[in-house]
């Protein structure tokens, strides 16, 4: 009878497999960087709170001043709430840019009740590198336009600054 026995199958841990493995902790601990001390931020929230957005509308009715009152509420096109005015809104003739017959652009200030409407609003939101995120999901920045509306207007805004609330 033999006696010996059959060799068991050692299991084998190839370069391919250390490899493989010290790939996935560069990565894990790639992530982690990113998220706590990368430059970019990636996960980084940003300086959130309160700010203080301007804002013009053009060529609006003269007669909408008190739909532009301090305290008036204003949500964008999804629903989501944007910002609550901060004081009246100044209402001045819309400027109206035309060419006249010489070739040249004039502007002019409209004389049949359409105003310009400038005014600030109190928004939450945080200022990141790369802009400032409103509510955590809708990038805006100046020289972007939105389309608002309250309970009583749709209008399109133009955001001109974005400030920290003191």
């Amino acid at each position: 009878m033999n006696t010996k026995e059959a060799p068991k199958n050692k299991k084998r841990i190839a370069a391919v497999d250390i490899l493989i493995v010290i790939l996935l902790l560069l990565c894990i601990a790639g992530i982690g960087v990113r998220i706590f001390i990368g430059e970019g931020n990636l996960f980084h929230k940003g300086d959130t709170g309160e700010y203080i957005v301007s804002y013009l509308i053009s060529g609006e009715q003269d007669d909408y001043s008190s739909l532009f009152s301090e305290g008036c509420e204003f949500y964008l096109e999804d629903g989501s709430y944007f910002g609550t005015l901060t004081g009246n809104a100044a209402f001045t003739p819309a400027l109206l840019s035309s060419e006249n017959s010489r070739g040249e652009y004039v502007t002019v200030y409209a004389t049949d009740g359409t105003v310009d409407i400038r005014g600030t609003m109190t928004v939450n939101g945080s200022m990141t590198e790369s802009g400032f995120v409103l509510n955590s999901k809708t990038y805006i920045s100046p020289n972007m336009t939105l389309t608002v509306s309250s309970s009583d207007i749709t209008v399109k805004m133009l955001i001109t600054d974005i400030a920290k609330a003191q």
